[in-house]
């Protein structure tokens, strides 16, 4: 019987959003192609001998209560498998910004779904973990499957598609002020989009293995209404400094760029300190949480 498991929880870029409509529960329906990228979070999963779910953090900012994703997977976890006797703590090592759109607290909850699965030996597929990642949020059951994946519905849609060129250097850099999920969305609500991501065009260049035309065609509608001129900065900023196209990443703050080369990489990362001290070099990867260790 294991009593602590170790998780790598992995962040997501959306290289491509465009929002299609609405469902009749008022949430709103997306095409987006997400990417997993090799910036984590961290978790220490154990057994304790009280009943219950105890969450800690590294972030005073975050809230380690009820409300916390990570929380709430444990729950739906405990009650799936009918183990809502057991106690578990859960400790978080925050390393994706908040408010970025990164998926930080979207891979917070697959991880601790991927790491109960293992720290109680359930036997769970990564579909069936998705699945129960899809009440705890949208982005859950993509955070638990990784890779490069074309996410429709709320993003809880899933099809593998093909990635990007295996590690192809990604900078990520965060602006200061950050943008929540909900306001974000409703800004666009108010304003609409007046340019839309491709989608047929960017999955063709991605089966072909064509970085320079699929990062070129990557867009974003939450960036229009953003508001924050940081974004565009960076965004110009990656550009100039020999970013194949740059983007916001989900409903922000975050910015990316792909780049042909790591070295071009370095460079832009030495240029962006002008605008921010967030700054991450990363590459993509094929895989959603993962365990570490257990014992």
């Amino acid at each position: 019987m294991y009593q602590k498991v170790a998780i790598a929880a992995p962040g997501k870029l959306n290289l491509a959003l465009d929002i299609t409509g609405r469902q009749p529960d008022g949430y709103h329906e997306i095409d987006t192609i997400f990417q997993s990228v090799d910036l984590c979070d961290f978790l220490q999963i154990s057994r304790e001998r009280q009943p219950g779910i105890y969450v800690s953090c590294d972030r005073p900012r975050l809230p380690c209560d009820e409300t916390n994703l990570a929380h709430i997977a444990a729950r739906r976890f405990l009650e799936w498998f009918g183990l809502e006797g057991q106690g578990v703590s859960i400790d978080l090592e925050k390393r994706i910004p908040l408010q970025a759109g990164l998926g930080g607290g979207s891979a917070d909850a697959a991880g601790v779904l991927v790491g109960l699965n293992a720290l109680f030996d359930t036997g769970a597929s990564l579909e069936e973990l998705a699945q129960i990642g899809g009440k705890v949020g949208a982005d859950v059951p993509f955070c638990i499957l990784g890779g490069t994946r074309r996410g429709r519905g709320r993003g809880e849609l899933l099809e593998q598609v093909p990635s990007l060129p295996e590690r192809t250097p990604i900078v990520i850099a965060k602006p200061e002020a950050g943008i929540s999920t909900a306001e974000s969305y409703r800004r666009y609500d108010q304003r609409g989009a007046h340019q839309r991501p491709d989608m047929p065009e960017l999955l063709a260049r991605l089966e072909a293995g064509e970085l320079v035309p699929f990062a070129k065609g990557m867009y974003n509608v939450l960036q229009e209404v953003s508001d924050l001129p940081q974004v565009e900065q960076l965004c110009g900023k990656m550009v100039a400094s020999g970013a194949l196209g740059a983007m916001m990443s989900g409903s922000g703050s975050a910015v990316f760029g792909l780049f042909a080369s790591r070295r071009q990489a370095k460079h832009c990362v030495r240029k962006l300190y002008e605008l921010t001290e967030s700054i991450f070099l990363v590459q993509n990867i094929s895989h959603g949480a993962v365990v570490l260790d257990r014992r």
